[in-house]
């Protein structure tokens, strides 16, 4: 027999209290539910957009040397153009690297804590208004 049937044996009221309770820790459970899924879309939402711009990002980059590429074969021979093309890619590549925590550890550990720390006010701002002396009116 468990805890909560013990309860209800003794008295009506201790009956009512844990039907109570019942009620009570079923919608705490279905709220914190809700909460893990949107807290979850959000954080999928973050890493979907972010995947997005990598993408983008790379055929910009894919682009641009092709045509910077396409612009020193003009101006020097194939083979100093593809030198120097490289040589820009290892240069982003070390600053990316000595630079990974400002431009993607930090920023990315800032949004997924603010999605998943965040606390929703109780009440809205439509519902009180604040007067310049200070008073509040509902």
């Amino acid at each position: 027999m468990n805890l909560i049937d013990k309860l209800t044996q003794r008295s009506p009221r201790n009956a009512r209290t844990a039907k109570d309770l019942r009620t009570y820790l079923s919608q705490r459970y279905d709220l914190l539910k809700l909460e893990l899924l949107e807290k979850s879309s959000q954080l999928l939402s973050v890493v979907l957009s972010m995947l997005i711009v990598v993408v983008c990002a790379l055929a910009v980059l894919i682009y641009l040397s092709n045509a910077l590429i396409s612009w020193l074969t003009i101006a020097l021979n194939a083979g100093w153009a593809y030198t120097i093309v490289c040589a820009i890619f290892v240069l982003i590549i070390i600053i990316v690297i000595y630079n990974k925590d400002a431009l993607f550890v930090k920023p990315l550990i800032r949004k997924f804590s603010q999605i998943l720390y965040s606390e929703k006010d109780e009440v809205s701002d439509e519902e009180i208004v604040v007067e310049e002396e200070g008073g509040l009116h509902e």
